[in-house]
């Protein structure tokens, strides 16, 4: 599963969401680490998460954990539908 970070230059708030990301990531034992990415684009104050390509904007730490729960499982799940 691959997590980015996503973030404006210049942009603080992209601290906490790392820190809410690390959290989460640990708590659910997920053998993932995050990219930090900078996008000119981004909006300045609103720094999100991408996984696997999808964005996820930081609002809080349990949508977050639930969305990382998520997603883990899908990609888990379908990696042993396609072993067997």
């Amino acid at each position: 599963m691959r997590i980015e970070l996503v973030y404006a230059p210049g942009c603080n708030n992209y601290k906490k969401a790392k820190t809410t990301l690390e959290a989460v990531i640990a708590e659910e034992r997920l053998p993932c680490h995050i990219e930090m990415v900078e996008h000119a684009d981004q909006a300045h104050d609103r720094p999100a998460v991408r996984v696997d390509g999808q964005d996820h904007h930081v609002s809080h730490f349990e949508a977050l954990r639930d969305f990382l729960s998520m997603k883990w499982k899908e990609l888990t799940e379908s990696q042993f539908r396609h072993a067997h």
